[in-house]
């Protein structure tokens, strides 16, 4: 039976209408899946963003709080941040016992505070670190070197390292109680310092040489080359 043609400009009709349709749900399947995507992303930044910011806040806080328990030993007090500098007169050694006698800091502050001071030493010394940067990646970084700084940060260490051993040598003292007890505290802590800074020279060396073989594959050459005297004398 042959189609009227009234029937088929109907069909036509009718398939165009689908066409737009099928089109039009399409798009917008498109733009919902566009719109999640941005979404998602602006989620992750967001997320990221506060994570960036936690850690600024946790870093900022550790500042503050071993800084004012370094103005509290060495210096007159001051709450927050370290405000010492290199011509900043600190407090004696048997000031400093009292003091640490009076704040009785756990062990792991003690660790803590000990290894901040050592950071800060290298970085005056203008070693590499690991720094976090703006967009959260890390990198290593070299320091500006301040010797003054340098030399404030060791005297400071040495200082409540002498002040520790005075107070190891109190036979009262010598109750482990997870605080200044133990009559250990200036040993351990010295020989953390120690293992610390070897440590750091054992990557520092290892930094260089990874840089050397670095330098040596760029210029072309191979540090399994070498010259066979034996062949120069066959030829």
């Amino acid at each position: 039976m042959v189609p009227s043609p009234q029937s088929v400009v109907a069909n036509s009709c009718s398939r165009s209408e689908t066409t737009k349709l099928m089109s039009s749900k399409g798009e917008t399947e498109v733009e919902k899946l566009l719109r999640m995507a941005r979404e998602l992303r602006a989620q992750a930044e967001e997320s990221e963003k506060q994570v960036h910011e936690q850690l600024e806040d946790k870093r900022a806080d550790k500042e503050v709080r071993l800084g004012g328990l370094l103005n509290f030993l060495f210096y007159d007090g001051t709450r927050g941040k370290d405000v010492g500098g290199p011509d900043t007169a600190i407090n004696n050694r048997s000031v400093v016992v009292e003091k640490l006698l009076e704040k009785n800091p756990s062990r792991a502050t003690l660790e803590q505070f000990v290894d901040w001071l050592d950071d800060r030493r290298g970085l005056a010394l203008g070693y590499e670190h690991v720094e976090q940067k703006e967009d959260g990646t890390y990198a290593n970084v070299k320091g500006r070197e301040d010797r003054a700084e340098a030399d404030r940060m060791f005297a400071l260490t040495e200082t409540l390292l002498d002040a520790l051993e005075v107070i190891d040598s109190n036979p009262q003292k010598k109750k482990n109680d997870g605080h200044l007890g133990g009559g250990d505290n200036a040993t351990s802590l010295r020989q953390r310092l120690r293992a610390k800074r070897r440590e750091n020279d054992e990557q520092y060396l290892e930094r260089q040489q990874s840089f050397v073989e670095a330098q040596t594959i760029k210029e072309g050459k191979s540090k399994y080359e070498y010259h066979d005297e034996f062949l120069d004398d066959r030829d």
